[in-house]
């Protein structure tokens, strides 16, 4: 077992704050990505949320996939990976890599989906290949070297595969948005992209986080490690048989024939989205119940609650075939369930992840005052934008869709605030003179 600042990678590995340096960007980044996903939903209303084919819904998802949870959900994996003390510490000049080929990547991608500009997606499938490379190539050599004893090490590896598959998919899906012809069921590859996304990727890093929030943040009993291999076994099971049949269906059947491809992919992904949206989001609520309510701790069981509601819709729009149920779990599922998660972990055990070398000294770190009514206010911002999302997305309103944008971008930039000040006061050099 390595330390988290004791890793043998030379110099780079060797700085003590390495999970910082290397968490930091993606940290900060993420609610500005958020406050740009409101500026674009108040410039393009109802054409956003009205169908999921429209290049500017692809532009605005991507903008809260790649900028919002990817960000975040990298900085978490680099935070969490070192301070566990399960693995060793991060090389943060290869997190730089991972960072601006992110931030390049996404801004292409969204630019040429909006614009349905072959060039800026083809800059885009470039950046994002070199930050995938160098993300996993970091992160798999790491993790090889882990405690696979330990639930939070098996998490982060699933989220690894997850990440790995999600990011093939979209890779290979957008060089048909560059002009490219895609032979195959392209809404099933689309469904299944997200899917994996969805649950292999940040499902997985949201089951590895609750192993060290529940316990270290909230004070809460940790989930067992068995039933933390069951959830994981679920998701692994229900990423992988999807994945395999689109590259059956893509390498040996006919285009003409692969119909019978899609009622098994889709229920294929049950397993996973069980694990992830019903049996995960069970055990946490139950242990939350002897929980303390510091910060993140409302977001996360809002986060929990909104769950078996994503699996809910997410059935119901596949049965019924429904555009508008649809685009109503893509909304759930991203903005609700994800985002409210993840905006929980970057207010709540973030900063204590950064700070400590271990649990007990997270543990040990006290809450500011000021946190707690800052973390209500933000709590409060972003149901009214899911509420009011979900109204626009029904009732295919172009003024409450406008509406919508304009508190998510109130809920981005109150999250940067929050976010800045909160980590500007956990530096570890504030805390020891504190």
């Amino acid at each position: 077992m390595s330390s988290p600042a004791g890793g043998s990678g030379g110099a780079d590995s060797a700085v003590p704050d390495s999970p910082r340096v290397a968490s930091l960007p993606f940290f900060y980044t993420a609610p500005i990505a958020l406050g740009l996903v409101g500026i674009l939903l108040v410039k393009w209303g109802a054409l956003a949320l009205s169908t999921p084919w429209s290049s500017l819904t692809l532009a605005l998802t991507h903008t809260l996939t790649l900028g919002f949870l990817t960000m975040s959900g990298f900085g978490a994996f680099y935070a969490l990976g070192s301070a566990s003390g399960f693995l060793e510490a991060v090389r943060p000049r290869w997190s730089h890599v991972v960072y601006y080929s992110l931030v390049l990547g996404a801004g292409g991608l969204v630019w040429g989906t909006a614009q349905s500009q072959a060039g800026p997606v083809f800059f885009a499938i470039g950046a994002v290949g070199v930050m995938g490379v160098a993300f996993i190539v970091q992160n798999a050599r790491i993790l090889r070297r882990g405690d696979s004893t330990q639930p939070l090490v098996r998490g982060l590896r699933l989220a690894l595969w997850g990440f790995g598959l999600a990011a093939f998919l979209g890779v290979w899906l957008a060089h048909g948005h560059g002009g490219m012809r895609f032979p195959g069921l392209r809404p099933l590859w689309m469904i299944v992209h997200l899917s994996i996304a969805l649950l292999g990727w940040l499902g997985a890093m949201l089951v590895s986080a609750s192993g060290v929030a529940l316990p270290s943040t909230f004070g809460a009993a940790p989930l067992s490690g068995r039933a933390l291999d069951w959830v994981l076994r679920g998701t692994a099971l229900g990423i992988a048989v999807p994945f395999v049949l689109l590259l059956y269906g893509y390498f040996f059947v006919p285009e003409m024939s692969q119909a019978w491809i899609e009622p098994w992919a889709a229920a294929s992904l049950l397993p996973a989205m069980a694990a992830i949206w019903l049996v995960h989001p069970f055990l946490c609520l139950r242990a939350l119940r002897s929980g303390s309510r510091v910060p993140g701790f409302d977001y996360w069981r809002s986060g929990l609650f909104l769950a078996p509601v994503v699996l809910g819709v997410a059935v119901a729009a596949w049965l019924q075939a429904d555009v508008r149920l649809g685009m109503l779990f893509g909304w759930l599922a991203l903005f609700g369930w994800g985002a409210t998660l993840f905006s929980g972990l970057l207010l709540g055990t973030a900063p204590g992840l950064l700070l400590a070398s271990g649990p007990a000294s997270r543990e040990a770190r006290p809450v500011p005052d000021w946190l707690h009514s800052a973390s209500r206010i933000g709590l409060m911002l972003h149901r009214a934008a899911l509420g009011a999302g979900a109204v626009g997305i029904l009732t295919l309103s172009d003024g409450w869709c406008r509406f919508t944008g304009g508190l998510v971008f109130v809920d981005g930039a109150w999250l940067l605030f929050v976010l800045v000040r909160l980590l500007l006061e956990s530096r570890p050099e504030r805390v020891r003179s504190a």
